[in-house]
């Protein structure tokens, strides 16, 4: 029953969708950390955490928008956050998927060589 499930074919699908998920994976992670790095290096409340700006707010309309920057900042940076796991995911995917090829091809290998004579064998 066991070997029904896992045929060749099978394995060899599971691991090339193991490689083909990582590094899509990888991808769409550095793709999204990118993104939100550009994106906060324009936020005005990023710029006052960092000192880069001295900020006075002498209106409700002021503090409404450095409040609306403060939390569009917040969500850059979780979105920061959560790439670098999805990245860090894809990177396992891939180590797992590649690690699976190796073992596959070295099985390969070893069955489609003949088994080598030792020297004791061939006299020597």
């Amino acid at each position: 029953m066991i070997a029904k499930i896992f045929t060749q074919e099978r394995i060899n699908a599971l691991i090339a969708a193991l490689v083909l998920i990582g590094l899509a994976l990888v991808i769409v992670g550095v793709w999204r950390y990118v993104d939100a790095s550009q994106r906060l290096a324009g936020n005005y409340a990023q710029d006052i955490r960092e000192g880069d700006i001295s900020f006075n707010v002498e209106n409700p309309e002021q503090a409404q928008g450095l409040i609306a920057a403060d939390v569009q900042r917040r969500r850059l940076e979780r979105q920061q956050n959560e790439s670098l796991i999805l990245a860090g995911v894809g990177l396992a995917s891939l180590a797992v998927g590649w690690i699976g090829y190796d073992v596959i091809r070295g099985r390969r290998r070893a069955k489609s060589q003949p088994p080598a004579s030792s020297p004791i064998e061939k006299g020597a």
